[in-house]
C-alpha cells in the first residue's frame, strides 16, 4: 500500500501541475485571441461605420428640399414634373444608401427614415395645395414656405440628431 502511495502522490502532483500549466496557457491564448478580434474589429469595422455615417449625412443633404430644388429645377418646368423629379431623387438616393443601415445605430437609421418620410410628405402637401396649372416656381415657393413654418427642415433636424448620436458613440 505504501508503494502505491509513493507512486500515486508524485503522479497526482504531475497531473495537477500539468493541469495548471495547460489552464494558464489556455487563458493566455483566450486573452490573445480576444485582443486580436478587438483589433480586427477596430481596423475593419470602424472605418466602415464612419463611412456609413458619412453616407447617411450626405443622403440627408442630397434630399434636403432646398438642395434638390436647386439641382432639379429647370425653366419652363411645371409643378407636376418637379414633384415627380423630387420624389424620384429621394427614392433613388434611398435605394443607393439603404445598405448603410448595417453600419449605423438603429436609432440613427430610424431618424433618417423619419426625415425621408417627412420630406416626402412636405413635398406632397405642397403639390396638393396647388392647382394643376401651377409652375415649378409655385411648387418651390410652397415647399420653402412649409420649411419656413417648421423653422428647421426635417433633413436638417435629422442630420443634427445623427451627428450628436455619432459623436456620443465616438466618445464611448
Amino acid at each position: 500500500m505504501k508503494e502505491i502511495l509513493i507512486l500515486i502522490i508524485p503522479l497526482a502532483a504531475m497531473v495537477l501541475v500539468t493541469y495548471i500549466l495547460l489552464q494558464h496557457f489556455y487563458n493566455k491564448q483566450k486573452v490573445d485571441n480576444n485582443f486580436k478580434i478587438t483589433t480586427e474589429k477596430t481596423t475593419t469595422f470602424f472605418p466602415l461605420q464612419i463611412q456609413g455615417y458619412e453616407r447617411i449625412i450626405l443622403f440627408l443633404e442630397r434630399i434636403d428640399p432646398s438642395n434638390m430644388i436647386i439641382r432639379t429645377h429647370k425653366s419652363g418646368m411645371d409643378a407636376s414634373s418637379l414633384h415627380r423629379e423630387l420624389l424620384k431623387i429621394i427614392r433613388d438616393e434611398y435605394t443607393h444608401n439603404m445598405s448603410q443601415q448595417v453600419y449605423i445605430n438603429p436609432a440613427s437609421w430610424k431618424t433618417l427614415l423619419n426625415a425621408k418620410e417627412e420630406t416626402i410628405q412636405m413635398i406632397n402637401i405642397a403639390k396638393n395645395s396647388l392647382d394643376n396649372k401651377a409652375s415649378s416656381l409655385d411648387l418651390s415657393a410652397k415647399i420653402f414656405e412649409l420649411i419656413a413654418s417648421k423653422k428647421v427642415s426635417p433633413t436638417q433636424k435629422a442630420r443634427n440628431s445623427i451627428i450628436v448620436e455619432f459623436q456620443k458613440g465616438m466618445s464611448t
